[in-house]
């Protein structure tokens, strides 16, 4: 190859892959740079070296350019210095790239040994091992500080722009998590003294003595938890503190089959829903030694006795009643009566409202024991305790209502078992064939409701003793019922087996944050929403034999608004009893003339209605659309109501909130939204939330 090859004949040698204009250009001022420089580092080409030397006043001599000129000058000592530049960038960020690789690699690995941890956190703490989930956890706080010390290896990219957000936000998840294991560790800390109580396995403080002893000493400390909740309170915050400054719409949507914004939008929700459930719980915390009557005070409530097996819209018709005193947690029972002994005594002629008149034909007046009409607990507790509390004879230092279920009599069986109350006979919760029910059910009903040829007296009195009966089984036995106890009035407080209503406003305020108060209202959390109410208008008790299922359809948003369709299936699988007075048999199974009403958002708009047995009445009630109505159903049958309607909405995501009457069972329900299916077991008040 010859010494000099001229930038022309690099472009002729390149012709298959032509020069870019730019950089050609970039040559040729290279090139005239070279040009003048010394003669010795310019090599001279001619065409005739003799004829340039005769001629040389003639012409001036021409200096070609040549790549290996560029090289050879001070061009070569730029243009290597940029080479080496550019190389160095590469080896740095190839370096830097392949030490983030090993880092992300040690990160991921460490993450699934925590992930494992903290899923063996949760298992112990969901089957109630306490020792073994503070364990677990302790080795959480371990993984969790060595995860955090290997991501420090990262900190250099704080200093880079961009990237610093996402080395931020991880400093952020890590604070977050951090505060999350603590508030974790300190309410292991407050459950500690009261494990046995709650049902958890680890060394309670009050496993000894008996049950009356425990649960006074339990009223008398709770007062130590308020500082740990404090701690718990402020760990919480910088939770949603933490996780606020981390900007999910920086990340996508899906990364790898990895739902990568929407984990961080349900982090975000989870932690602000843990500090919402402390806020409303910790008042009842605080207020249960009060309400329980071991501040020096005892208090005195009024219990109502709902039999759901007639349904009525609170939970059950107001079939009897007891007044207790409670003093440092003990209950005791002060009186009870046949809610109709009551009713005696009210004096007041108040007109039946129509809708109850329709069906209780026998009767002119309104009663105390139909006056639970609205399905919102303390709607209908202040208009029977306005009425209750001027009947004479009556205590008038009643500090609240409780109202009760058959659920929570047989769950109360089923822990203490069967009793014996003389000249009633032995109560149990075992499954009696004749109405596969518990027998406790069909034996009161044999005792309360059965016609008898003869004035029987004080029919309903056997709901003392038995109460006097199983509260005395409970205090004295050395067993530990309490962590069965527990259980049994968070369920039956859920599934609204249990209903408060207290006088003073601090104690209302404080079990209507924790959902025990039986209200009905408006959640703002919802746009959508549904109450099925029904009420046993002369029907026996054939409640105990009747179940239903929901279907809800419901349409994507046009113009504002969602057509919705909500079928509503009963059935009846059981004989007919024989209902004649002159039999003298036992009637629990018969017609069941139902009074419906549909709670939906204000402002729907009814579109059709099928299945009543007359055009459905529309109003507004309590910031509802009530959609009002009457089936009948016969036993072996069955009935369907079918109501379509308009709800306005907004949200870009289907949301509804489920209201659970008191008094009946779960309700299986199928949602079909926009064409996709999820069955629901609605057991206690819910949120619904699916995509259109």
């Amino acid at each position: 190859m010859p010494k000099d090859i001229q930038l022309q004949d690099i472009s002729n040698t390149m012709s298959d892959e032509k020069l870019d204009s730019q950089v050609e250009n970039l040559f040729v001022k290279a090139a005239k740079k070279v040009q003048d420089e010394p003669e010795d580092n310019v090599v001279k080409t001619t065409k005739d070296s003799t004829e340039m030397s005769s001629k040389s006043n003639d012409s001036k001599s021409k200096k070609k350019f040549s790549l290996s000129n560029l090289f050879n000058s001070k061009g070569k000592k730029i243009g290597w210095a940029v080479f080496s530049i550019f190389l160095i960038l590469f080896s740095i960020i190839a370096g830097v790239g392949f030490y983030t690789y090993q880092v992300a690699m040690e990160l991921k690995t460490q993450g699934l040994e925590a992930k494992t941890t903290g899923m063996a956190t949760y298992t112990n703490f969901k089957n109630q091992n306490l020792p073994g989930a503070e364990a677990e956890l302790n080795k959480l706080k371990e993984q969790l500080a060595t995860i955090r010390s290997t991501y420090s290896k990262l900190n250099f990219y704080r200093n880079v722009p961009i990237i610093n957000n996402y080395y931020l936000d991880g400093e952020h998840s890590f604070n977050a998590a951090e505060a999350g294991l603590n508030a974790g560790g300190k309410t292991i800390e407050a459950i500690a003294p009261y494990a046995d109580v709650l049902g958890f396995s680890g060394e309670g403080t009050f496993e000894g003595g008996s049950a009356e002893n425990r649960i006074k000493l339990i009223l008398d400390t709770l007062e130590k938890v308020t500082p740990i909740l404090d701690e718990i309170q402020a760990n919480l915050d910088t939770v949603s503190t933490e996780l606020a400054q981390i900007d999910d719409n920086r990340y996508p949507e899906d990364f790898q089959g990895v739902a990568v914004r929407e984990l961080i939008a349900q982090a975000k929700q989870g932690a602000g829903q843990a500090n919402l459930l402390l806020s409303d719980y910790r008042p009842i915390i605080e207020l249960i030694p009060d309400i329980a009557g071991s501040k020096g005070e005892r208090r005195k409530y009024l219990v109502l006795f709902q039999n759901d097996n007639e349904l009525r819209p609170t939970g059950g018709f107001l079939t009897a009643y007891s007044v207790i005193y409670i003093e440092d947690g003990k209950v005791t029972p002060e009186k009870s009566d046949d809610i109709y002994e009551l009713d005696k005594k009210f004096n007041k002629r108040i007109p039946i409202p129509e809708e109850l008149g329709r069906y209780l034909t026998s009767e002119r007046y309104w009663n105390l024991r139909d006056m639970n009409t609205s399905p919102d607990f303390k709607t209908s507790m202040d208009q029977f305790f306005e009425y209750y509390k001027n009947i004479p004879g009556e205590p008038d230092n009643i500090d609240g209502i409780i109202a009760v279920d058959t659920q929570l009599l047989t769950d109360l069986i089923e822990v203490v078992g069967p009793i014996n109350i003389p000249g009633y006979g032995t109560f149990s919760a075992e499954i009696d064939p004749k109405c596969d029910c518990p027998q406790i059910i069909l034996a009161l009903s044999e005792i309360i409701t059965r016609p008898t040829p003869y004035l029987r007296e004080d029919r309903k009195g056997i709901l003392g003793p038995l109460m006097s009966t199983i509260l005395t089984k409970l205090y004295s036995s050395p067993r530990t019922y309490m962590a069965d106890l527990s259980n049994i009035a968070l369920k039956d407080i859920e599934g609204r087996h249990i209903q408060m209503y207290f006088l003073n406003e601090e104690f209302q305020k404080s079990v209507e944050a924790i959902n025990a108060a039986g209200r009905l209202e408006v959640n703002d959390n919802a746009q959508d929403s549904l109450a099925i109410v029904n009420a046993n208008l002369g029907g026996a008790k054939s409640n105990l034999f009747v179940d239903y299922n929901v279907t809800q359809t419901v349409s994507d948003v046009v113009d504002g608004r969602i057509t919705k369709t909500v079928e509503i299936t009963y059935k009846n699988d059981h004989k007919a009893d024989n209902c004649n007075l002159e039999a003298g048999l036992l009637c629990l199974n018969s017609t069941l003339r139902d009074w419906t009403r549909l709670y939906v958002p204000q402002g729907s708009e009814l579109v059709e209605a099928q299945g009543f047995t007359e055009e459905a009445k529309v109003y507004d009630e309590a910031g509802f659309t009530v959609f009002d109505g009457f089936f009948t159903l016969e036993p072996m049958a069955q009935a369907k109501l079918k109501v379509t309607y308009t709800v306005p909405y907004t949200d870009e995501t289907y949301k509804i909130n489920l209201w659970k009457q008191g008094g009946i069972n779960p309700i299986p329900m199928i949602m079909d939204v926009t064409g996709g299916q999820e069955e629901v077991l609605v057991n206690k008040d819910l949120i619904y939330e699916t995509e259109f």
